[in-house]
């Protein structure tokens, strides 16, 4: 198999001031590697990934235990890029593999009896379950809509990775039976960006 180029995870190590060791305080839990690596060929990926991600591939964490989050953000654009995904295929994917996280028994039953609305007074606590060093905020809940912003040490997010943190949220919200559930980024700056997500 022809070695295949990383564009994606090359600008965003790029803009990593310190390259993956950049921002050791911001985390990840294991458990979204555990997630993002499943049912994946990796025999076919490993070869393409630079350490420390082929590493941390080939040996996931724990689902507990915390990593950078530089390297977790990494991996999901290195098997992207290994896998030869478009920028829709990788969102459709991103969105798919959040569905299946929140699909498991730790979820599913509590996800499904809230509403949308429910579902996002509670989302910035709940980001923090699986990230520490950034945070979410959620303004303005309605019915029908709800404005956020995700704070972050600067650099740390590029706007492919804070568009694949918005399907994330997009697919909490369609297990929150939202209908049409949408989450964009509306505007960014320098360590902050603010989503937008509505339904009907």
């Amino acid at each position: 198999m022809p070695q295949r180029t990383l564009p994606r995870l090359e600008r965003f190590v790029a803009g990593l001031a310190g390259g993956l060791d950049a921002f050791p305080s911001a985390l990840a839990k294991g458990a979204l590697v555990r997630n993002l690596l499943e049912d994946e060929p990796l025999p076919e990926i490993l070869p393409a990934l630079p350490e420390p991600l082929r590493r941390l591939a080939t040996e996931p964490p724990v689902g507990s235990e915390w990593i950078p989050e530089a390297h977790f953000d990494a991996l999901v654009l290195a098997v992207a890029d290994a896998r030869g995904l478009t920028d829709a295929e990788l969102l459709s994917w991103t969105r798919a593999r959040n569905l299946r996280l929140f699909s498991s028994p730790a979820y599913r039953i509590l996800m499904a009896v809230m509403s949308p609305a429910q579902l996002l007074r509670f989302a910035g606590a709940r980001w923090t379950n699986w990230h520490r060093g950034t945070t979410l905020e959620v303004e303005g809940i309605a019915d029908d809509g709800v404005m956020a912003s995700l704070r972050y040490p600067r650099g740390l997010f590029d706007p492919t990775i804070l568009r694949v943190y918005g399907e994330a949220f997009t697919a909490a919200l369609q297990m929150a039976n939202a209908k049409e559930p949408a989450v964009t980024v509306v505007a960014e700056q320098p360590g902050l960006a603010r989503y937008r997500a509505s339904w009907s």
